[in-house]
């Protein structure tokens, strides 16, 4: 488990509870609402909102300015500097509250990916391995789930234990003590570095092309939404 992955567990929880009385879809609404809220507010407290609101209206003054100045072209260059050096600016305030206002976000996204993104197979359903050049990979059902790589001259390698729906398993590296891999990771001792499976993905509706059935199509568009409406009856800058 990475730090990204911390409050993995509680999110599990949470979800379990919330299965039990709503259908997948609004579930995963409900997920966007609160991760907006979360992330809009943390950014509303960390950021000096009247400072940003300053430098707004000071870059709308400098645009209007610059939009009526009719002379030549070298005069109009302090006040594109000014724009831009406002533009800059406001930039350079926001960006640091945006930064920690996105990690819950962050943190979010990772575990719905994982927990919304594929299924693992139903008994006798097929999934194809894939593993480096100079291997092939052959799915073994049963219990627990395998994933067999063999060489080319036949000879057995290893039998990966599949116990989450993960489509990549590969040898740890750096990266995962942030984002961890839930399915485990190769060993180091292995001629293989990575091995790919191709598992059904989840859907959650029931009509449209594939891209629209899955959790991103759910989840972004209310997150968007609602972070907009928020932004208004919050009046965040």
């Amino acid at each position: 488990m990475g730090l990204l992955d911390l409050p993995a567990p509680l999110f599990s929880w949470v979800d379990g509870q919330l299965g039990r009385l709503l259908p997948t879809v609004l579930v995963v609404v409900l997920w966007a609402v609160v991760a907006s809220f979360a992330s809009m507010e943390l950014y509303r407290a960390l950021s000096p909102q009247a400072k940003i609101a300053g430098l707004r209206t000071r870059l709308a003054d400098a645009q209007a300015r610059l939009a009526g100045y009719d002379g030549p072209f070298e005069g109009a260059g302090p006040l594109i500097r000014e724009m831009l050096g406002l533009a800059l600016k406001r930039v350079i305030v926001v960006l640091p509250s945006t930064l920690i206002a996105s990690l819950p976000l962050l943190m979010l996204i990772i575990w719905l990916d994982s927990s919304y993104g594929r299924d693992l197979p139903a008994a006798g359903q097929r999934v194809e391995v894939t593993a480096p050049p100079g291997y092939s990979g052959e799915w073994v059902d049963g219990a627990p789930r395998l994933a067999r790589i063999t060489s080319d001259s036949g000879e057995t390698v290893a039998e990966v234990p599949v116990e989450a729906p993960v489509p990549v398993i590969h040898k740890r590296r750096w990266w995962n003590a942030l984002i961890g891999n839930p399915a485990g990771y190769l060993s180091e001792q292995l001629p293989i570095d990575w091995i790919t499976l191709d598992l059904p993905g989840r859907e959650m509706l029931s009509a449209g092309p594939w891209w629209t059935r899955r959790w991103e199509f759910v989840f972004f568009p209310a997150l968007v939404l609602m972070s907009l409406a928020l932004k208004h009856v919050r009046r965040i800058e």
